[in-house]
This record gives structure tokens, sequence and C-alpha cells, in this order.
């Protein structure tokens, strides 16, 4: 059923929609975006952390680098601690619940996507299928990218940056200057990680909106078939 009163179609109409809905019982579960943002933080500091260990490859140690050093890492530390303590408490506390807190989220999110779903097949089918077609294109264009430049970087975590970190500490602990090849290295895979998590954010949006969109494609055509 089409519905001239509604306004354009757009994403950030449907993002709107999607953050005035309820977070359900577990929205814990769900990661916030200011942990994203202190990931990003944390790579930033990792890659400062180890720029001193360029640096002593080409010119004579200064107290300078070390402060610069260990600022970075303290920065990384504290920027990638809160996120990653919060996930594993959350993990630790879901676990103990065994899936009931699962189950309960399960069908609150039923509920929210059928209303989202509902609310879609309302516009056009010819407006729905343009904006279903668009993001499918950028969930293959999104996951395109990332597997060019991440590779499968994005599947194990903090481990690049915790990688980077234990590279900056070694050399400054031991007073050594690491391979120029280790640290350029460990500043690659810190900076990967950090495009890891923004690309892993995108990703997990686009899904959404193809999700519900391709839902609401099946409502407009009578197929009453349950949401993926």
């Amino acid at each position: 059923m089409d519905d001239s009163s509604l306004p354009a179609l757009s994403f950030s109409l449907i993002e709107a929609r999607i953050e005035a809905m309820p977070e359900g019982p577990s929205a814990e579960l769900t990661t916030p975006r200011w942990a994203a943002v202190l990931n990003l933080i944390g790579a930033g500091g990792a890659i400062v952390g180890l720029l001193p260990s360029v640096f002593v490859h080409f010119v004579e140690p200064r107290p300078w680098m070390a402060v610069m050093a260990l600022s970075g890492l303290a920065v990384m530390a504290c920027a990638c601690a809160v996120p990653f303590a919060r996930s594993l408490w959350i993990l630790l506390r879901h676990m103990s619940r065994n899936t009931k807190s699962t189950i309960e989220q399960m069908d609150h999110d039923r509920v929210v996507f059928g209303e989202l779903t509902r609310w879609l097949a309302r516009y056009p089918k010819p407006v729905i299928a343009d904006h279903l077609r668009f993001a499918q294109h950028m969930q293959a264009t999104v996951q395109a990218k990332v597997g060019l430049l991440v590779g499968g970087l994005d599947k194990v975590g903090i481990l690049p940056a915790a990688f980077s970190a234990a590279i900056a500490l070694q050399g400054w602990l031991d007073h050594s200057r690491p391979p120029l090849w280790l640290v350029i290295a460990a500043i690659f895979l810190a900076l990967l990680w950090g495009i890891g998590v923004l690309a892993s954010f995108a990703r997990m949006r686009v899904q959404v909106f193809e999700t519900l969109l391709s839902n609401a494609a099946r409502l407009q055509d009578g197929d009453r078939s349950p949401a993926r």
C-alpha cells in the first residue's frame, strides 16, 4: 500500500527510525558508537607509540622520543581497555544466563523489524526496489574494499593493535632498535585495525538496511515469510 503522505524515503530516514526504536532487554550486546571511537583513538595511540622506533633508525635517540612512545602506548591502553573490558564483561554475563537473554532479544528484534518492515512497505515498490539495489551494491562494495585493504584482520579483534603495542614496548624496555621492517609492519597493522573497525560498523549497518528493504519488498509482493 503506497502512502503519499510519507516523507521522501532516504537511508538517513531509515537510520533515524532505527535509532528511535527501543533497544530491548539485551541491548548491551550491541556495540555502541563510543566504543568504535575509543578503538580508533587506541589505533592512533599505537601508531604514535611506534613512530619513535622509526625515528631512532635515522637520528640519535632523544628523551622526547621516549615520552612520545610511552604517551602513545598509554593512550592506546586506556582507550582500548574500556571497550575491551565492557565486551568481556557482557560476554561473560551473557554466557552465565545461558540463552534466555538471547531469546528475549530475538523476540524483541522480531517485533521491531516487523514494525520497520511494515512502515517501509507503505512506500511505492519502485522506491523500495531502488533503495534495495543500492544497499546491495554498497554491501558488496564495502566487503570488496575491506577484503582489499585488511583481508581477514577484521576477524581477529584487537590482536593487531596488541601486536603493535608489544613491538613498541619491546624496543623501549630493552633499549634496543627493532628492525625497521618490523616497526613499519606494526604501524600498518594498527592502521589496518582502525580501518577494520570503521568498516565493520559500516558493513553491519548496511546489512540491516538490506534486510529491512528486502523484507519490505517481499511483504509488498504478498510473501509473509519471516525475516532473515
